[in-house]
């Protein structure tokens, strides 16, 4: 309920009130007034009223005989209660509404020194701060994050061993590769990817290769290739790499046919915007990537007699 509400109420109340009041004096004065005027009557016409004994007369009552007209004092004072009911209504109707500020502080006053409405106050106040934060973070969010790009899977896999798990190993071992003589680089392995969805689409492959020369733990030779491979896909589509080699030429250093090392391969894909693959989705990038290790002559001295290559995990 607000203020004015109340106030309204309240007046009405009070208005009630008073005319109940005025009422009831109205009928006590009309009560006194028959009482008074019976009693003169009764006085007038020598009558005994039945709650007074015939010895027991008024000193003070005139007992002569002569009749005198009722008086007409009742209709008096109907017209005086109707008069006065007719005025508070008047005054409720249209009484300035005094002191309504005043009430305003008041209840204030009251709400702020109540604790208990304090506290749901701030927590109103602080939920209200926290919806509308989070609508913003949303809309932030919704700015910030670019569409979804293609769904695709790639892994990579020994040509005779099988699948590289996620730690770059086959069945928890890492392959070794003994080559004695030739190209001492890994090469029997093939990347595959997945094109899941129905649209076609065209992927970039990057490659990364970090080795250990000396087998210590620590990364001696590094090389970042962007771009290594564009490919594109049909719909619902495979493809493979099998003509690359690992290390292959290093940009940083020389690689001397042994070390620890450590290839991945990251594939950007993007939705195509014409029949060729022309044109691309940019703004609509998804990544995934496979990673394996070999290791290439940790133990075996490198000669140039022997042609075969020792596999073994």
């Amino acid at each position: 309920m607000d203020i004015e509400e109340y106030l309204r109420q309240k007046r009405e109340l009070e208005a009630k009130k008073e005319m109940l009041e005025a009422k009831e004096k109205v009928d006590q004065d009309k009560d006194r007034f028959k009482k008074d005027h019976r009693a003169k009557l009764y006085a007038e016409h020598g009558v005994t009223p039945k709650h007074t004994s015939a010895d027991q007369h008024p000193s003070d009552h005139n007992l002569s005989h002569s009749y005198r007209a009722p008086s007409s004092g009742p209709g008096v004072w109907n017209t005086l209660l109707l008069f006065l009911i007719f005025v508070l209504l008047v005054v409720s109707y249209f009484m300035p509404r005094f002191g309504e500020d005043q009430i305003r502080g008041i209840v204030q006053q009251e709400t702020d020194n109540d604790p208990a409405k304090t506290s749901q106050t701030q927590e109103d106040t602080k939920e209200k701060e926290d919806i509308i934060q989070n609508v913003q973070d949303e809309e932030e969010d919704d700015i910030k994050d670019p569409p979804d790009g293609p769904l695709i899977t790639i892994f990579t896999k020994d040509d005779e061993e099988g699948q590289f798990d996620d730690e770059g190993k086959i069945d928890g071992e890492i392959l070794v590769l003994n080559i004695a003589s030739g190209l001492k680089y890994y090469e029997d392995f093939t990347i595959q990817i997945n094109n899941k969805e129905i649209d076609p689409i065209m992927c970039k492959i990057d490659r990364e290769v970090q080795i250990d020369t000396n087998f210590d733990g620590k990364n001696d030779l590094e090389d970042h290739d962007l771009d290594r491979f564009k490919i594109e896909f049909d719909p619902k589509s495979t493809e493979t790499i099998n003509t690359d080699v690992v290390p292959g030429t290093i940009d940083n250093g020389n690689y001397e046919g042994k070390g620890d090392i450590s290839t991945t391969y990251e594939a950007r894909c993007y939705f195509c915007l014409d029949e060729d693959c022309k044109k691309t989705d940019d703004a609509a990038e998804s990544t995934s990537s496979t990673f394996f290790r070999v290791l290439i002559n940790k133990e075996l001295e490198i000669g140039t007699t022997n042609n075969n290559t020792n596999r073994s995990r």
